[in-house]
């Protein structure tokens, strides 16, 4: 797969100075590539695990907007695959965190920054996973307090991460699993804190599909979510939104991540058990409509969706426009 150097800078190039310091009254967020927007080159490489014998091949091509990273991990010898860009000067103390607009494979990827830290002697590397859904684009909030420092696939106690001084950003996928991968990446921001997810402010507008698991790699999480995938139109014409709250990181709403701290609050208000899947079908009026304990066909959700009075009245009100 032949990859280009012909990446994006953009802003990066007046963002890389050290006399453009963040403003004290930050912006919701700070473009840091945009792969739709066209600039210079970000230096992007690749580094697999053949770096240490292992057997996992991947790399990159730029497309019209987006950046594609895919190959095949192999589990033996490494299992890895990532692709990094050259040196950069970020100050991100303003942010919470960095945010990647993705479309993948379902697989968990990690995303990886640098900065000037030391770990006897050598560089330390700062690891945060993100999860991603089969097919869909999706916005990963990464807050940078989960991000951990590595040295070389090891964890290490410490130095935390200091935002003010990233040198370097990096996507890797090291999910422990065989086989093919591919990753559409769009663009990568520095966000400001959100406003917590809440399922009232979705009151009126969305029908809520909450699905409750342990962790993403759930069977029974995975087959409802192959399940919504069958037939999106269906889904999305019935004004839902897809909301996953895991015990083990990768929650998610509509795409955009959660915290730990959300899913947990979502679990508990559902009286959700741990350690096991459950579903939520959640009105607009913001009542639960529908639970299960196993993976539902979706054409049962969608039958008791349009015998609900609301829903009927929304297709009599389209029906006439």
């Amino acid at each position: 797969m032949p990859h280009t150097t012909t990446l994006l800078l953009g802003v990066l190039l007046m963002a890389a100075s050290p006399s453009l310091a963040a403003a004290t009254d930050a912006p919701p967020t700070r473009v840091l590539t945009d792969f739709a927007s066209g600039g210079a080159d970000l230096g992007w490489y690749v580094v697999n695990d053949n770096v240490m014998g292992g057997r996992s091949q991947g790399d990159f091509t730029q497309h019209k907007d987006a950046l594609r990273f895919e190959g095949r991990t192999n589990t033996n010898g490494g299992g890895f695959s990532s692709i990094r860009t050259r040196q950069l000067q970020f100050d991100l103390s303003e942010y919470e965190g960095i945010r990647v607009r993705v479309r993948a494979d379902g697989r968990r990827y990690t995303w990886r920054l640098t900065t000037d830290a030391r770990w006897r002697g050598r560089p330390v590397s700062y690891w945060a996973d993100f999860q991603t859904l089969p097919g869909e684009w999706i916005e990963a909030d990464i807050p940078f307090k989960r991000f951990k420092p590595q040295f070389r696939g090891m964890q290490l106690s410490g130095p935390e991460l200091d935002p003010r001084r990233i040198r370097g950003m990096g996507l890797m996928i090291y999910d422990k699993q065989d086989g093919p991968f591919e990753l559409r990446l769009d663009s990568v921001s520095a966000y400001t804190e959100r406003a917590p997810f809440s399922l009232s402010s979705h009151r009126g507008k969305h029908r809520v599909l909450v699905l409750t698991a342990p962790s993403a790699d759930d069977a029974l999480l995975q087959a409802q979510m192959n399940a919504v995938a069958a037939n999106k139109a269906d889904f999305e014409e019935r004004d839902m939104l897809l909301v996953l709250a895991l015990e083990n990181g990768g929650s998610s709403a509509g795409g955009q991540a959660l915290t730990d701290g959300e899913s947990a609050a979502l679990r508990q208000s559902l009286r959700a058990q741990d350690g096991m899947f459950a579903l939520y079908l959640v009105g607009k009026d913001g009542g639960v409509k529908r639970s299960a304990a196993v993976p539902m066909a979706m054409q049962d959700l969608y039958d008791l969706i349009d015998s609900m009075p609301m829903r009927q009245a929304e297709k009599q009100e389209r029906s006439e426009r």
